[in-house]
C-alpha cells in the first residue's frame, strides 16, 4: 500500500528538484571493474560538476554515493534503480535521487516514500504522462538522440509542456545548446567525460567544456 511522504520528505524533495535544476548538468557515472570510479568522479567535480549520478551497475556503487554525499557540495543519486529494493540503497547511502531508464510505478512510489527525487525513464509520451500522473514531474527522456533528439523533445513539449523533460543519451558539449532551446529543463551526460581511455586530466578538461557550455547558456537566457 502506498503512503503520502512527509512535508519534510516532501520539502526535501523538491530541495533536490531546485538543485538539480538550477545545475543544469547530470553526470551519469557507469565505470567497469578496474576504474578507480572516486577520483574518476573527483576529477569531473574539478571540471565543474556537481550532480552525480552513480549507475548502480558501476562496481561499489552504494559505496560511492556514500563517500560523493558525504561532500556538501555535490548532489549525488543513484541512477538505473530499477527496484524498491535499489531505492532502498540509494537512499541509505545518503542519495538525494533515483533516476531510472524506465517507468516503474513502484520505483516512483517508493523513491517519494523515503525522500528521493524520483526521475523515471520514458520513450513515449504515454509513458511520460504515466510518470508524471504516478508523481514524477521530471522524467528522463531515454535514449534521447535514438529517439530523434532535440526535434523529438521539441515535440512532446508541445502536448505535454507540464512535464519537466531530462534528455539523456544524446547531449554534449556541441548539441546542448540544441536541447536546451527545445524545451530540456537539464541534461544528462556522461560518454564524452568517461570515454575510453580517458585519463584524470581528460576527465577534467571534458567537464569543464560540459560545465562552460551549460553556464553560456544560462547567462543568455
Amino acid at each position: 500500500m502506498s503512503s503520502t511522504p512527509t512535508m519534510e520528505l516532501e520539502n526535501r524533495i523538491r530541495e533536490t528538484e531546485q538543485a538539480v535544476l538550477a545545475d543544469g548538468l547530470i553526470l551519469a557515472v557507469r565505470l567497469g571493474d578496474g576504474v578507480d570510479v572516486l577520483a574518476a568522479c573527483r576529477a569531473a567535480a574539478r571540471g565543474g560538476i556537481r550532480v552525480f549520478e552513480i549507475t548502480l551497475t558501476t562496481l561499489g556503487a552504494f559505496e560511492v554515493i556514500e563517500e560523493l554525499a558525504g561532500d556538501g557540495d555535490l548532489i549525488v543519486g543513484g541512477g538505473t534503480v530499477l527496484s524498491e529494493e535499489d531505492v532502498k540503497g540509494v537512499a541509505a547511502a545518503g542519495g538525494r535521487f533515483a533516476l531510472s531508464p524506465v517507468f516503474d510505478p513502484e520505483v516512483v512510489e517508493a523513491s517519494r516514500r523515503l525522500g528521493l527525487l524520483a526521475i523515471p525513464g520514458t520513450g513515449t509520451p504515454r509513458e511520460a504522462l504515466e510518470a508524471y500522473r504516478s508523481g514524477a514531474e521530471i522524467v528522463k527522456v531515454f535514449p534521447s538522440a535514438a529517439l530523434g533528439g532535440p526535434e523529438y523533445l521539441r515535440a512532446v513539449r508541445g502536448p505535454l509542456p507540464q512535464i519537466g523533460l531530462i534528455p539523456t543519451s544524446g547531449p554534449n558539449a556541441e548539441n546542448l545548446h540544441e536541447y536546451m532551446a527545445a524545451g530540456a529543463i537539464a541534461v544528462g551526460v556522461g560518454r564524452e567525460v568517461f570515454a575510453k581511455g580517458a585519463d584524470l586530466e581528460n576527465i577534467e578538461k571534458e567537464s569543464q567544456k560540459l560545465r562552460q557550455a551549460m553556464d553560456r547558456i544560462r547567462l543568455s537566457s
